[in-house]
């Protein structure tokens, strides 16, 4: 039987946007995975770093593709208990998570590890295929028919996660197997590229002739799209080859200081480290350029109505001076937002999770939509008030 084997190339950019980098990947010949890490006080880099550590070691223990399987899901198992002993050590990372997609090419088959809303695609043929569903609360909407697949694309709340590995909760992992052909490409990215740029553009991207320039092709798209959102891509084409390439390792969990952060955590020591350079993709030319824009597109939306716009975007966020929970009108940036509806809701009440979506503010499409998720918020304070013992509530002082 021939030899199958994945010639990959990939990368981990910051974005135009974020200050830090809180995704994490690793590409060798059989292992192409993907961490997209969240909250917690500017830990969920440590989160992602800690993930592809864990599905490294596993993956290199396995012999065959239904041993992976079992492999993967245990290897979120143990990410989550290294998230847990790092936010026991500091309670000021409480919340953070982080998602993960991981394919490995065993023989002629692929196995498949999910969960969050980092993707895998297949471009086989020329035509597409997203190998994994989202687990968004917007992605059940689409389920259920309540909203379109382009809807959902603009959903003030598509960065809801229904699943991630936390630490805290229990974790279904979505587990697939799939035959493998020589020609196949993969591709597993960050949600900073498929909730930026559509299929049809990562498609066009993924057509170019070998992985690295792919891999720049859909940078370079998500970079003139806006990049709000670190990016990371990686990609492996099915090959026939007995030629073994050097593992690399990307984004968070290539930074050093993050290995620190985690010391009873081993990296993989064989691994290229890739440090994120945004100034690579995105010359200061052209960064002055596009601030420049930026900052004339503001000064014109101000004198075109900006103040019509202002009044009909909504969030849900904390109140600087008490400590609680608020509406708001405007936007959660320069000042431009005004408190309406303050709530007796104490973000210190609430569980882990909440506690980390309200500082980094929710979106809402209208007031009601606001005064919905403050009820939302307020049933999820009174649980753990009646039972401190919930997994995620703030633990109360005896």
């Amino acid at each position: 039987m021939s030899e199958l084997t994945l010639r990959f190339s990939s990368r981990s950019e910051i974005g135009i946007v974020r200050r830090n980098n809180e995704d994490s990947g690793f590409a060798s010949n059989n292992l192409l995975v993907v961490a997209d890490g969240m909250g917690g006080h500017e830990a969920g880099e440590l989160a992602s770093a800690a993930t592809v550590a864990a599905v490294v070691a596993a993956v290199s223990e396995s012999t065959n593709v239904e041993e992976v399987l079992e492999l993967l899901a245990n290897a979120v198992i143990t990410s989550g208990e290294y998230i847990a002993d790092v936010v026991a050590s500091n309670r000021e990372y409480a919340g953070m998570g982080t998602t993960m997609t991981a394919l490995v090419l065993h023989d002629d088959r692929v196995a498949i590890a999910h969960v969050g809303d980092s993707r895998a695609y297949l471009l086989r043929d020329g035509e597409l295929q997203q190998l994994t569903k989202d687990h968004t609360f917007v992605q059940t909407l689409v389920d259920s028919g309540e909203i379109t697949r382009e809807q959902a694309a603009v959903h003030p709340r598509r960065n809801l996660m229904m699943r991630a590995i936390d630490g805290i909760h229990a974790v279904d992992v979505d587990l697939q197997v799939r035959e493998a052909r020589i020609g196949d490409r993969y591709m597993v990215c960050s949600d900073g590229v498929c909730g930026v740029i559509n299929d049809d553009a990562i498609a066009h991207a993924l057509s170019s002739s070998d992985p690295t320039m792919a891999v720049t092709a859909i940078i370079d798209a998500v970079i003139d799209a806006g990049a709000p959102d670190n990016i990371t891509v990686v990609i492996g084409d099915v090959i026939n080859a007995n030629t073994s390439t050097d593992s690399v390792i990307i984004g968070a969990a290539a930074d050093e200081l993050n290995h620190s952060r985690l010391p009873g955590i081993n990296f993989p020591e064989e691994a290229q480290l890739v440090v994120s350079a945004p100034s690579l993709y995105l010359p200061p030319q052209r960064h002055w350029l596009r601030t420049s824009l930026i900052t004339i597109g503001i000064i014109a939306i101000g004198l075109l109505g900006s103040g019509w716009w202002l009044s009909n975007q909504w969030y849900v966020g904390e109140i600087p001076q008490n400590g609680y929970v608020g509406v708001y009108q405007g936007v959660p940036v320069g000042g431009l937002n005004r408190l309406i509806e303050p709530s007796m809701i104490s973000v210190s009440s609430l569980p882990d999770f909440e506690r980390a979506q309200v500082k980094a503010t929710l979106d809402a499409t209208t007031h009601a939509d606001a005064q919905a998720t403050l009820a939302r918020l307020k049933v999820r304070a009174n649980e753990c008030l009646a039972d401190p013992t919930i997994p995620g509530c703030p633990v109360v002082a005896q």
